[in-house]
Parts: C-alpha cells; structure tokens; sequence
C-alpha cells in the first residue's frame, strides 16, 4: 500500500505534520509520522522509513526552524547513503524561504513545498502516484536544469474546510489531566521585523497575514477531542489568539464559551498566547472565567524604546507594564520571553530591560537574542548593512555597540545552561507555575495558596538571581578592559550560578513533590519535560 512518512519534531502532537496527515488521509493515503528532533532520533527515524517492508512514496521533512535545519538535512543525506530512492520532499518557514538554495546545496531533495502546504502536498503525492509531470503543481520548488522553478503562487487553504488533525498516539498529561495542542488561527496581525511567521504568510498573501476559524468549528474540535480522548486542558497555538481590537475580542471569545456550553463541554481549561497591545481587563476576565485559560503567554520581547523600535513591536513600554499588571490582578499566571539584546541595543537600553524584569519578578520569564531568520525583514536590513554573517544555514551578527556585545558574550557563557540547558532552571520553574495552575484549577479543594506563595516565592528568587549576574556583568564591563578578568567573571557567576539552580532545583522538586503527594494522583507535567509546562526557548547564540 502506497504511504508517505512525514517526519519532524514530536515533542508535543506536531499539528504541522498532522494536518497534512489528516488531508493526506482523507484523500485515501497511508500516512505515518516520524518523530525526528535530532542525533536522539537520527537511527530510529532512518530506520523507519529504511527497513519499512515497504518504501514510501515519499518522504517529507518539517524544515520550520532554521536553528535545525542541519540536523533535518542530515537527515535526508543519510536516507540516500542508505538507499531511499523515493521521492525527499522539505517544507516549512524555513524551508519555503531558503528554497532555491537548499535545492542547490543538497541534491538529495527533490522538492520544497513552498507556504501551507495541505493543497501542494496532496498535489504532488498524486503527481507522483501518476507518474505526471511536476511544474503544474502550484506551491513547489523543484529543479529545471541547472536552475531552480518556482512553480505558481499556492491558494491557502481554507481552514473551515480542512480536516481536524491526526490524533493517533497518546496525550501527554498532567496530574492525569490531558493535553491537546489545537490551533483557532493562522498567522499574526502584526509584523515584527525578526519574525518568520510574520514574513512567511506576508509572502502567502500580502496585507492577509492572519485567518480565523470559525468559533463553532473550534468548539467543536475541543469536545470531540474530549469525548473521544478525554481532552481537558487545550493549548492554543495560535501565533495569537486575538483579534486586532477589544470588540471583535469579547465577541469571538463569547462565541467560542457560548458554542462550548451548548455542545456540553465538560471541565477544562485553556492555555493561549497574547500580545501585550491584547491585554485588556475585561477581555482577560472572559479568558478567564469563560474560557478557563490558566496560562497566557504574553510576548513582551522588549520594554526599551530603543528595542520596541528596531523590533517593530507596536507596543509602547506603559502598554508593557499595564499588561504585566493586569494579569497580576486577575490572578493569571503568565510567562515571558525578553530579547534583551539586538542589533541596535546600547547599556541604557538593556538598563531599561533589567528594570522590566525587577518590575515583573513573579512572573518566569527568559532572555536571549533577536536572532536573524530568513525571510525576516531584520536579516535583510542586516545583510543591507553588511553585518550578517555566516550563510542561510545560520546567521550571526555582533551588537553596533562594543560594549554591549561583550555584555552578551559573557552573558551567554554565563546563562547557557540556566536558560537552554536540557534541565534549564528557568524552564523547571516555568513548568513547576504551570502544575500549580492545573492543580488549582482543577482541583480547587485540595490546592492550598501556601503552595502558590512558595512558586511565587521560588519565581523571585530565580529573578533576582538573574538580574544580579547580569547587573554584576553589565558593571564588569562598565568598569574592566576585555582581557583575562573576563575569564575569571565567568568562573566566578558560572560557579555562584550553578549552586544557585541545584538549590532552586532541590526546592522546586520539593514543592512539586508535596503537590503530587496531596493530590494523589499522575505526575506533574514539568517532571515528564514536556514543552507544554516550558515554552520552548533557543540559544540566543549562534
């Protein structure tokens, strides 16, 4: 029977792959998904599709993220080492910007699905199935000759007509309460310059960057998942959740509550991301009390005007701050991500950035970079100026300000392990505040707000951690020449750091451990190391 592996991440139920699964499906092809996420995972994935009784027709590799792309890639040379004739096809962000090169670079592709790619993926299984010619394909990148073709622009799909993506496996859980990633949307209304999202689906449809499903359509993927895999806890995707507009807000957050209680929902709760410009009082209320959200991250990435500015964010530092207050008063637990250093960032500016972070010190929150994406208008201002170096596999860049990239090279070998690490303290206490939101919430009776106190507690105590190894950094700089002393300041905060996170540790294990003990039941999501409980983080260093 004719099949077609699709291969990527499977760190939580990769709702890229399994879309294309469920349309591939529905259309009355075999699917199977390898999970892929590097050197972990290279002799399992090759062996699925290698010693498969039966070679699929084709091979499609997720090439969303470029900071993976190699490992991906890797992976493609191997499958022809082993002897994979079929047909390797990449698509992604990534993928669809860097289409002509990685065409050029790496003869084992045979194709780039270019943009979303349920039409142009089903198109091309078909063509090949028929053995038909390739060009009329909308939505492809393939070669002619020596040259790379672009074939005509794809038609996005239209999300009320696709079908629910492929939910084979088990959920993660957490305390027994299980988890689906799902997605209301596509795209982001804004267009900060270092996003790929952004960029990607400006090329897709100029000035169209953002489409909704319908709330109807929403709710009832959320019972179904319920019903039949007993669903309680939703983690929408979305890029953003919202709606440019308090309005058009309450009505479509109403919608979905309204569409939620008529079908007979049953317990659950919601995870969403936000804009800061999206932080409302009353919106956040219906979040809340309608939609039982129980995280909400909300993208800050800079309180410096300098920052806000090079970032295009749209957002204005008192919009920051009301932000962080709201959520504080409606009992919300939110988290963060700061990119405290970019291209343009000067001592002042991350001055004001470390006072943001003292500002909102119960909340976790991590730090890095603005790193340069492809299709991003941040790269190609960047390679405009002559500062972007490496190649399209990866960028890299130094700060405008001397001073200012010391800061960062220090800061990165100092914080490495603390913000990326596989077991890094800042994801441990992100995932230690997101089991507490769960116990509490579904388990209002047995929750005691001690145990809130000591996650709050623990949250500072990281916070201020951080902030004095970075203010300690900042005065090194201010005050010492580049030289050994720079050698001897890494020593001295890696080593005062690392007890700092066995301790943290040892007391977020503790907390968590009582939790688990007084709820009696499952184990806490953190503890499993899923993404769900810690947002993702990358290295802010190339």
């Amino acid at each position: 029977m004719t099949w077609i592996a699709l291969v990527g991440p499977e760190i939580e139920e990769n709702l890229s792959l399994r879309y294309l699964s469920s349309s591939l499906e529905q259309a009355g092809y075999a699917t199977r998904i390898v999970p892929y996420r590097g050197e972990q995972e290279f002799e399992s994935a090759l062996s699925a599709i290698t010693q498969a009784s039966e070679a699929p027709l084709l091979v499609g590799l997720s090439l969303a993220f470029q900071w993976t792309a190699t490992d991906t890639l890797a992976l493609a040379v191997a499958l022809r080492a082993r002897g994979y004739a079929g047909h390797i096809t990449a698509g992604g962000h990534f993928a669809t910007f860097a289409c002509a090169e990685l065409l050029h670079d790496f003869p084992e592709l045979d194709s780039v699905v270019r943009q979303e790619a349920e039409h142009t993926l089903l198109a091309l299984v078909s063509a090949l199935e028929g053995q038909r010619a390739l060009s009329a394909i909308a939505g492809l990148a393939i070669r002619s000759g020596a040259e790379v073709q672009l074939t005509a622009a794809p038609s996005m799909p239209s999300l009320a007509e696709l079908p629910w993506p492929d939910r084979r496996g088990e959920p993660a859980a957490c305390f027994e309460h299980r988890i689906a990633p799902l997605v209301g949307s596509r795209g982001c209304y804004a267009k900060c310059t270092f996003c790929c999202i952004a960029a990607w689906h400006e090329q897709a449809s100029p000035g169209k960057r953002y489409r909704v499903r319908d709330p109807d359509d929403v709710a009832a993927e959320m019972v179904a998942l319920q019903r039949e895999r007993g669903i309680e806890i939703f983690v929408f995707h979305d890029d953003n959740f919202f709606l440019p507009g308090k309005r058009r807000n309450l009505e479509r957050f109403h919608a979905l509550a309204d569409a939620l209680v008529r079908r007979g929902i049953g317990r659950f709760a919601t995870v969403v991301k936000a804009r800061p410009t999206d932080v409302d009082h009353e919106v956040f209320t219906v979040l809340r009390d309608r939609l039982n959200a129980i995280r909400v991250y909300v993208g800050i990435e800079t309180d410096s005007e300098q920052g806000l500015k090079t970032l295009q964010r749209w957002v204005s530092p008192r919009q920051n701050r009301e932000a962080i207050q709201t959520v504080r008063e409606l009992g919300l637990y939110a988290c963060f991500n700061l990119l405290i250093f970019d291209p343009d960032t000067t001592l002042e500016s991350l001055a004001v950035n470390l006072d943001f972070m003292r500002h909102a010190s119960d909340f976790p929150w991590n730090f890095g970079r603005a790193e340069l994406y492809a299709g991003t208008p941040l790269l190609a201002r960047m390679q405009a100026e002559g500062r972007a170096r490496g190649d399209y596999l990866r960028w890299d860049y130094e700060l405008h300000d001397p001073q200012i990239e010391r800061v960062f090279r220090l800061a990165m070998a100092i914080f490495r392990e603390r913000n990326f690490g596989s077991n890094a303290m800042t994801t441990q206490i992100m995932g230690m505040r997101f089991d507490l939101a769960v116990c509490k919430h579904f388990h209002p009776q047995r929750f005691r707000s001690s145990w809130q106190a000591e996650g709050i507690a623990l949250t500072r105590e990281l916070s201020a951690d951080s902030i004095g190894a970075l203010s300690a950094i900042v005065e090194h700089v201010r005050s010492a020449p580049p030289g050994p002393r720079d050698a001897a300041l890494v020593a001295q905060l890696s080593l005062a750091m690392q007890r700092s996170d066995i301790r943290l540790g040892q007391a977020t294990a503790d907390l968590l451990s009582r939790v688990t003990c007084a709820l009696g039941r499952g184990r806490p999501l953190s503890e499993l190391g899923d993404p769900v409980a810690t947002p993702l983080q990358q290295p802010g260093l190339s």
